[in-house]
């Protein structure tokens, strides 16, 4: 059985706002420049939750040195000017959890002014507590330095923290810290996800709910507050 959750962390892309879709055709037009093949495997591996330079290292270590600084000056720009809406339900569930007065907080591979813009768009900058992203770490996801940090900084056990993921590398990093997780995603990214720990995987936040101190998911998993 799960154990009691004292506070809830989101990653932000995939899970806090529906970006991965313009990511994904960004990076794809890249890769195509270059002519290598974007599987799935290879977005779930190199781009989802990871920092603009894991992903250049994953796909395009290859190139130059010139080329490569291209790349991640053209990511950067495309970063700070997308303008994606919410991830369905999120926004509600989070105002849930303000009411229920349970500490929440970001961990992101993005830098923080995009993530403050981002949150503010959807009128929830003021939900959380704390929030760890590009330059609070040294290592980002799959190591679990982002997410204990964050623990740190909520001054909370790592085993009461529950965390909110969409890639498998943030819920290695979730998990190798000791965290409790749940996916976000489909049929075909759920496998990947329940395999590196996830508790539950399901595809946004519609059919999740807080009913006598238990966050219950749309599968009916239960994790006591």
């Amino acid at each position: 059985m799960p154990g009691k959750v004292k506070a809830v962390i989101f990653d932000l892309d995939g899970v806090i706002i529906d970006s991965n879709p313009a990511i994904e055709a960004f990076w794809k037009s890249w890769t195509d420049r270059e002519n290598i093949q974007l599987s799935d495997a290879l977005i779930r591996e190199w781009i989802y939750g990871r920092k603009v330079g894991d992903t250049i290292k994953g796909l395009f270590n290859h190139l130059s040195q010139e080329r490569k600084k291209e790349i991640e000056t053209s990511a950067y720009t495309f970063d700070s000017t997308m303008h994606p809406g919410a991830v369905k339900g999120v926004v509600s569930f989070i105002q849930q959890l303000v009411l229920q007065g349970i500490p929440m907080g970001v961990v992101t591979s993005s830098h923080r002014s995009r993530m403050l813009t981002m949150l503010t768009s959807l009128s929830i900058e003021n939900s959380f507590t704390h929030f760890i992203t590009a330059h609070d770490v040294t290592r980002g996801k799959p190591h679990p330095e982002p997410y204990l940090k964050m623990s740190e900084k909520m001054n909370l056990p790592e085993n009461e923290c529950l965390v909110f993921e969409d890639a498998i590398s943030g819920i290695q990093s979730a998990v190798a810290a000791g965290m409790q997780s749940i996916g976000i995603g489909n049929h075909l990214s759920k496998p990947g996800l329940l395999q590196w720990g996830a508790k539950d995987v399901i595809p946004d936040f519609t059919d999740i709910h807080i009913d006598q101190k238990q966050l219950i998911t749309a599968n009916g998993i239960r994790f006591p507050l």
